[in-house]
């Protein structure tokens, strides 16, 4: 007997072994399975995906080419410009002017703003004087710091008495109240000097809690708070990468410390051009102020700076939309201008121009070559569209009508490139969830194409609901399974034993 229960003993672990070794076969075999038919797919999608988008680009861009390609364009493709780019910033940003511009302006800089890459420049790195351009970044600081533009500012004696004899001023006078509204607009149509002082003294301090008279305390006092203002606008620079900028003052009235470059006053002008209250503000060519029970003579009546934006002058550019002009003797004309064309937005940076008369020289005509050549010589194209079929999924545990279910992109990938530039790119997709429940336009993984270096993604995102299997017949199927290994298991052992 206890021979019979030695062999029986090494038969059962015998055939646990075998068991096990059957199992972990199994296993082996559906995760080969699931690793191939995934990449089978993937591939597959891949390679279907990249022959069409070739075909589609070319065509497109061979379209273009002969519509519109300008023959001087340059064939140099644009770079990518991160906001947090490191001081070798030849690396990041393209510097190349085609000689056929012919700039007149000491320097320039241009932006496509939907794709926040820079196009071409002039010494867009050296240090400038901005002028009233200036003014830009302390609207957007008002903005930010004022939710209710219609609270009264009050009028300080040293924000009106501040601003040099020259300097262009609304003719505001101490101890009178405008709204926020108000005072925007002068700044950014008029470019008011005196109301940029204002704003930046009601800011600095919160409210109106600052005093308005002409001791020597408030002068004190005043001069704190442009210093206080001043510090939000280079903390607000810093943040939209513009590493070559100090602002000393609110309004861009000269200080040898007070100084920017075309390259950040574009990220300046590409901020501000997205805000919708700037935006409305810097299209407007006239506005006036009301009078006050401080002043009672003459409409204050102010026009706007921007020859580009008005009709009938010599500078006018039909698609220009904004944005701020400047002047000093020593920055000479500035300005930072948009341009709207066929749904596409550029900014253009011109500094130290020598004059506005001659229309081959000032920098309206300056302005309009550079939006000229970058809507002439870049376009943009959609590499992929939304809700287009990026990958068809086979969702293992899905049931029979739901688990075949197409991932499809979230959102369109479009780069912005030079016409008559050919693209062969192929994307990279990561599926990250393979198992059902899925719901309709839960995201499944991403697809990102790398163009020249600069990589552009989307979620992927199912197309419809995949619902689970009946696990019923998936456990009625694995117990019947069971059993016949067990039944197995039992029928070797008896052969076994009788051969004993």
């Amino acid at each position: 007997r206890l021979i019979h229960i030695i062999y029986y003993t090494r038969d059962f672990i015998i055939m646990k072994k075998i068991y096990r070794k059957i199992v972990f076969f199994v296993l082996i075999i559906n995760i080969l399975f699931l690793i191939f038919t995934n990449s089978y797919a993937e591939n597959t999608i891949n390679s279907s995906l990249s022959t069409n988008l070739s075909s589609n680009l070319n065509s497109n861009l061979n379209a273009n080419s002969n519509s519109n390609l300008n023959n001087n364009s340059s064939t140099n493709l644009i770079n990518n410009f991160d906001a947090n780019f490191s001081n070798n910033l030849n690396n990041n940003v393209s510097s190349s002017l085609p000689d056929s511009l012919n700039i007149s302006a000491e320097a320039c800089s241009l932006l496509d703003v939907d794709y926040g890459k820079f196009l071409c420049g002039k010494n867009e790195y050296a240090k400038m004087y901005p002028a009233s351009t200036t003014k830009l970044m302390t609207a957007i600081i008002v903005l930010e710091k004022c939710d209710d533009l219609s609270q009264k500012v009050n009028i300080s004696y040293y924000a009106v008495h501040s601003v040099p004899y020259s300097y262009s001023i609304a003719n505001l006078f101490p101890n009178e109240q405008f709204s926020i509204k108000d005072l925007l607009n002068s700044l950014l149509i008029a470019s008011a000097n005196d109301s940029a002082f204002a704003l930046a003294e009601y800011v600095a301090n919160n409210g109106n809690n600052y005093a308005l008279d002409s001791s020597n305390d408030s002068k004190i006092a005043f001069q704190n708070s442009i210093q206080k203002f001043s510090d939000l606008m280079n903390q607000k620079a810093k943040s939209l990468g513009c590493i070559n900028t100090n602002f000393i003052n609110p309004n861009g009235i000269h200080n040898d410390n007070h100084y920017s470059t075309a390259h950040d006053l574009a990220l300046i002008g590409k901020y501000a051009y997205n805000n919708s209250i700037i935006r409305n503000i810097v299209t407007k060519t006239s506005g006036e102020l009301d009078n006050t029970n401080i002043y009672n003579g003459e409409k204050r009546v102010y026009s706007l700076t921007n020859l580009l934006l008005k009709k009938g002058a010599s500078g006018y550019y039909q698609y220009a939309n904004g944005l701020k002009t400047g002047y000093t003797d020593v920055a000479k004309y500035c300005i930072i201008a948009s341009a709207q064309k066929n749904e596409r937005n550029l900014i253009a940076v011109v500094l130290h121009s020598e004059n506005t008369k001659n229309a081959e020289t000032s920098r309206e005509s300056d302005c309009k070559k550079l939006f000229e050549y970058g809507f002439n010589n870049f376009t943009s194209v959609k590499l992929v569209k939304a809700n287009d079929t990026v990958k068809n999924l086979f969702i293992l545990n899905g049931d029979k009508k739901s688990r075949n279910v197409k991932a499809i992109c979230k959102n369109d990938i479009s780069v912005l490139i030079q016409k008559g530039e050919a693209l062969d790119v192929t994307p990279e997709i990561k599926i990250n969830k393979f198992l059902a429940p899925i719901s309709k336009g839960e995201t499944l993984g991403t697809v990102t194409y790398s163009v020249y270096g600069e990589n552009y993604t989307s979620d992927i995102i199912a197309s419809d609901d995949v619902f689970p299997a009946d696990y019923k017949y998936v456990a009625i199927i694995l117990a019947i399974l069971l059993l016949l290994l067990y039944l197995i298991f039992f029928v070797i052992i008896g052969k076994h034993r009788k051969n004993k």
